[in-house]
């Protein structure tokens, strides 16, 4: 498992990967998400069902910051998203406003899904996606919302590319990336099914099969 692990980070190294994280409940008003370390990259994959979804960032030192939205591209017809940032004071300080921008369509090779790419708050320099700003401590609200509130989509918090320190840490946090996060998504929040998502469970499949052919071969020849 080890040396699949890494074969499938040296084919995708050249990506953009963030610590996946499946919000199961509907984080509402009543009900907010806490994120934890804002600066780490992380993916929050979510489905919107008649309310916005809120997240909430508290630092007590300054921050660098990033948020960006992703929605899923089954067809040409998707919900576009919007994204506000809401200060200590109620204040509305960032808006990412998904009904007049340009959405492109954009693959995420870890996950192997395309997705269509939506507005980003951070600095713009040039390049495929936005960079971090600085914040100043204190509570942030990150809030997900369109006309309907509906919609599913993946929300980007955080710059920093971080899995783990050491060879256990990061196959923690890459194996379910590789195995088990893409699957999930697409039942039970992209209502698709993509052969795709199972390259890495159909190449560990055929590679336990060969193991198998191999040493039933040594075994064989053991009793002969």
């Amino acid at each position: 498992m080890k040396y699949l692990f890494l074969f499938f980070i040296l084919i995708t190294n050249n990506a953009i990967a963030h610590q996946p994280r499946l919000v199961f409940d509907n984080p509402n008003k009543d009900n907010i998400y806490t994120v934890s370390d804002p600066e780490i990259s992380q993916a929050f994959y979510g489905k919107l069902s008649g309310d916005p979804h809120y997240y909430k960032i508290e630092s007590d030192i300054d921050f660098m910051f990033y948020v960006g939205i992703l929605v899923p591209k089954i067809d040409e017809n998707f919900n576009k998203l919007s994204i506000e940032v809401i200060n200590n004071n109620n204040e509305i300080i960032f808006i990412a406003d998904g009904n007049n921008f340009i959405w492109k369509p954009w693959y995420e090779p870890y996950a192997r899904d395309w997705y269509y790419k939506g507005p980003e708050i951070g600095k713009d320099v040039g390049g495929e996606f936005k960079k971090s700003i600085p914040l100043q401590n204190g509570s942030y609200i990150v809030k997900i919302f369109n006309n309907t509130n509906y919609g599913a989509y993946s929300l980007a918090i955080g710059e920093i590319e971080f899995f783990g320190s050491n060879i256990i840490e990061q196959m923690l946090i890459w194996v379910p990336i590789l195995f088990y996060i893409s699957p999930v998504m697409d039942v039970v929040y992209w209502d698709k099914f993509d052969v795709r998502a199972y390259i890495p469970h159909i190449f560990l499949l055929v590679l336990i099969f060969l193991i198998y052919l191999f040493f039933k071969k040594i075994t064989s020849r053991n009793f002969k």
